[in-house]
C-alpha cells in the first residue's frame, strides 16, 4: 500500500470512528418492560390528584415518562424526579400542583441500575421510610425531605455505598428519629449530608460517626435535638481530632452541643459556611488560633455569648455575612474595616454600648446592616452614605440623638430603613424623594419635629410608613395620597391636622392597617361613600367624623380592630356593629346615646371575636344588658361615666376571661354579689 493510500485509509478509520461514537451518543434506547412494569406498580399505590403522573401509561415508551430518566444507551430507568413543585399559585390563591402521598410499592427495587430518587416536598402521610431503598446500591442522589414520612430511619440506608447526597429533613416538630448512626459510616462516598429537624437525641455516636466520612462536604443537622457532647462521649471534648478536610458547609443549629463551642470546629480550614445558632453558648468567644481561613458565612446569633469580639473574628476577612445578633456582646467595634467583603452584618439585640463607628462607612459592599436594640449613642454618621449598595438598615431601639442625616436618604438602593425607637429630632429631611425604592421607612417613637416632605409620594414602592408617636406637624402632602402600594400606615399621637377626603382614601386601596388616631384630622366624605379598602385595623381616634356614625364603617368585612374615640359622633350605636368581625372597639368619649341592648343582644354572629369593649365616657343610658353570655372572649368592659341604670346583670360573671370591667359613674343599684366579688 503506498503512503497516499494509508493516509486515504486512515482519515476514513477516523471518520468513521468518529460517527461510531457520534451515533452511540444519539441512541435512545426504549425502556425495560420490566422496569416499566415496576413503574406502573409503583404509580397504583399512589394518590395523584394533580394528575402529575398522567404521561404514565402503557402506550408510551416509559423513558418519556414526566420524572423519568432512562439511559441513552441502556434504556435503563436512572433517575426519578418526582419532587412536588413549590410556589405555584392558581389564581384563586391554591396549590396548582397537589403532592403525591398513598403507599411506596416494593417494585421500585426492579429498578436496579436507578442513580437518582426525589420524592421529597411530597406527602406520604406518616408511613416510615422503606427499608427497601438500602437495596438501591446504584443510587447516588436520594432526596425524602418534607415527604411527610415518620418513624425511625432506616438502617439500611447504610448499604447505600455510592451515595453521594442523603437529605430526609422531617417536618417541624420532628417525625423521624435515630437511635444510632452508625449506618451512616458505610456511606463511605457521601458529599451532602441533610438531616435537617430529624430526632437524633439517642444518636450519642454522630460526632464521631460522621467523623469517619472524610468525604463530606456538606453537613445540615439544624433542629436535631443533639445533645451535649462532652456528655455523650465522656471525655473532654477539645480532644476531639475532626477529619474533615473537605467540608465546606456545617449546620449545627438550634440544638444543645454544649456551653462552649467545641474547639474542633475552629480547625476547619475549608469550612466557608457556619452555624451555630439557637445552642446556648455562653461566655466570650474562644482566643487562640482559628484556622477557618475560608469562612464567608458565620451565624452564631441566639446564644448567650458575651465579651468584646476577639481580634479571631476581627481578622476573618474572607466573610461576607455575619450574624452575631441576640447575644450579650459588648466592646468597640475597633477593627471592623477587615471585614470590606461584608454583604450583611447582624449584631442586633447586643450591649454595645459605642458611638456608631466611621469606620462602617468603610464597609462598602454591605447590602443589610442591622444595629438594632443595642446602646449606640450620638449621632448617625453622615459618612453612611459611603455603603452605595445598602438596601436595609436597621437601627432600632437605640440611644441615637441629633437629627436624621439627609446623608442617608442618599442610598438610592433602600429597601427598608428603621431608625425608630431613638431620639432623633429635628425635620424629616427633604431629600427622603430620593429612595424611591423604599419599601419599609419606620421612624417612629423619635422626636422628629416640622412637617412630612412633600416629595413624599415618589416613594412609588412604600409598603409600611411609621411616624407614630413623634412631634409632627402641619397637613399631609398631596403627593402622600398617591402612594398606592401603602399597606400599612401609622401616623399615630402626632399633632397633624387638615381635611382628609375621600378621594385622598380612595387612592390607598391596598391600605389594610390605618392608625392615624391623636391628631387633629378631619375626614369629608359623602353619605353614600364605600372605601375601596378593606382594613383590618382602623384607628381614628381624636378625628372630626361626627355627628352622625359613619355607615361606610359598614362596608369593612375584616374588620378586627375599631377605634373612633374622642370623634365627635352624637349617635346611637348601629344595631349591625356587633354582628362583624370586631374584636376590639372603642368608641369612648364621644356624645353615644340610648340603650345598647339593641345592638348587643341581637347579634346573629356565633362566632363573636370581641375581646375588648370600651363605651366610656358618652351618654348611654337604660339598663346594661344581660347577654353578655354572647361574647365569651370578652376581657376588657369599660362603660364608665354613662347614663346606665339598674342592677349589674348576671352574664358579666359567666366571662371567664374578664380582666377588667369599668361601671363606675352610672346610677346603677342593687348588690353586689357574691359571684362578682369573688369573680376571677
Amino acid at each position: 500500500m503506498t503512503m497516499g493510500g494509508s493516509t486515504h485509509f486512515s482519515v476514513f478509520l477516523l471518520v468513521a470512528i468518529i460517527l461510531l461514537c457520534s451515533s452511540s451518543k444519539t441512541v435512545n434506547a426504549t425502556c425495560y418492560a420490566s422496569e416499566k412494569q415496576a413503574l406502573m406498580d409503583f404509580k397504583k399505590d399512589l394518590k395523584d390528584p394533580s394528575g402529575r403522573l398522567s404521561s404514565w401509561i402503557h402506550d408510551i415508551d416509559c423513558c418519556k415518562w414526566e420524572g423519568v430518566v432512562c439511559s441513552n444507551r441502556s434504556g435503563r430507568v436512572i433517575q426519578l424526579h418526582l419532587q412536588c413543585p413549590v410556589g405555584e399559585i392558581d389564581d384563586f390563591g391554591n396549590e396548582e400542583i397537589s403532592p403525591l402521598s398513598g403507599k411506596i410499592s416494593h417494585s421500585l427495587q426492579n429498578l436496579t441500575h436507578l442513580r437518582y430518587l426525589d420524592l421529597s416536598l411530597n406527602n406520604f402521610s406518616g408511613i416510615p421510610i422503606p427499608s427497601f431503598f438500602g437495596s438501591l446500591r446504584s443510587l447516588r442522589y436520594l432526596n425524602l425531605s418534607g415527604a411527610g414520612f415518620q418513624g425511625m430511619v432506616p438502617y439500611q440506608l447504610g448499604n447505600l455505598s455510592s451515595l453521594r447526597t442523603l437529605s430526609i429533613s422531617a417536618w417541624q416538630p420532628p417525625t423521624l428519629r435515630v437511635d444510632n448512626l452508625q449506618w451512616l459510616a458505610g456511606l463511605s462516598n457521601l458529599e451532602h449530608l441533610d438531616m435537617s429537624r430529624v430526632n437524633l437525641s439517642l444518636a450519642s455516636n454522630w460526632q464521631e460517626v460522621i467523623n469517619t466520612i472524610p468525604s463530606l462536604v456538606e453537613i445540615h443537622f439544624p433542629s436535631c435535638q443533639l445533645d451535649l457532647i462532652s456528655h455523650h462521649l465522656g471525655r473532654d471534648t477539645f480532644v476531639f481530632h475532626a477529619n474533615f478536610s473537605s467540608l465546606t458547609v456545617l449546620d449545627l443549629s438550634g440544638n444543645f452541643i454544649g456551653y462552649v463551642i467545641p474547639r474542633w470546629i475552629f480547625s476547619l480550614t475549608a469550612l466557608a459556611s457556619l452555624d451555630l445558632s439557637d445552642n446556648s453558648f455562653k461566655g466570650p468567644l474562644p482566643r487562640g488560633s482559628w484556622n477557618l481561613t475560608s469562612l464567608q458565612h458565620l451565624d452564631l446569633s441566639f446564644n448567650h455569648l458575651n465579651g468584646s469580639l476577639p481580634d479571631e473574628l476581627i481578622h476573618l476577612n474572607n466573610l461576607t455575612s455575619l450574624n452575631l445578633g441576640w447575644n450579650h456582646f459588648e466592646g468597640s467595634l475597633d477593627g471592623i474595616w477587615n471585614w470590606s467583603s461584608l454583604t450583611s452584618l447582624d449584631l442586633s439585640y447586643n450591649n454595645f454600648t459605642t458611638f456608631l463607628p466611621s469606620q462602617l462607612s468603610t464597609l462598602t459592599a454591605l447590602i443589610s446592616l442591622d444595629l438594632a436594640t443595642n446602646h449606640f449613642r450620638g449621632s448617625i454618621p453622615s459618612s453612611i452614605a459611603n455603603i452605595s449598595k445598602l438596601q436595609h438598615l436597621d437601627l432600632y431601639d437605640n440611644n441615637l440623638s441629633s437629627s436624621l442625616p439627609s446623608e442617608v436618604f442618599t442610598l438610592k438602593d433602600l429597601i427598608s430603613l428603621d431608625t425608630s425607637g431613638n431620639h432623633l429630632n429635628g425635620p424629616i429631611p427633604y431629600a427622603v424623594g430620593n429612595c424611591t425604592n423604599l419599601e419599609i421607612l419606620s421612624l417612629f417613637d423619635n422626636a422628629l419635629s416640622g412637617s412630612v416632605p412633600s416629595n413624599l409620594g415618589k416613594l412609588s414602592s412604600l409598603e409600611h410608613w411609621d411616624v407614630s408617636n413623634n412631634k409632627l406637624t402641619g397637613t399631609l402632602p398631596e403627593s402622600f395620597w398617591q402612594l398606592s402600594k401603602l399597606e400599612d400606615l401609622r401616623i399615630h399621637n402626632n399633632s397633624m391636622e387638615g381635611i382628609v377626603s375621600e378621594s385622598h382614601l380612595d387612592n390607598l386601596s391596598a391600605l389594610w392597617y390605618f392608625d392615624a388616631s391623636g391628631n387633629s384630622l378631619t375626614l369629608k366624605v359623602s353619605a353614600s361613600w364605600t372605601p375601596r379598602a378593606q382594613f383590618e385595623v382602623l384607628r381614628l381616634g381624636s378625628w372630626k367624623l361626627g355627628p352622625q356614625f359613619p355607615t361606610w364603617i359598614r362596608s369593612q368585612k375584616i374588620l378586627s380592630d375599631l377605634n373612633l374615640s374622642f370623634t365627635g359622633i352624637s349617635d346611637t350605636i348601629p344595631p349591625w356593629i356587633f354582628n362583624s368581625s370586631l374584636g376590639y372597639i372603642d368608641f369612648s368619649h364621644n356624645q353615644l346615646h340610648g340603650g345598647i341592648s339593641h345592638a348587643l343582644c341581637e347579634v346573629k354572629n356565633e362566632n363573636q371575636v370581641l375581646w375588648y369593649l370600651d363605651l366610656g365616657e358618652n351618654s348611654l343610658s337604660g339598663e346594661i344588658p344581660d347577654c353578655w353570655m354572647n361574647y365569651p372572649h370578652l376581657e376588657r368592659i369599660d362603660l364608665n361615666s354613662n347614663n346606665f341604670t339598674g342592677s349589674i346583670p348576671r352574664s358579666l360573671f359567666l366571662l371567664e376571661d374578664l380582666d377588667y370591667l369599668g361601671l363606675g359613674n352610672n346610677s346603677l343599684t342593687g348588690p353586689i354579689t357574691f359571684d362578682f366579688v369573688n369573680h376571677e
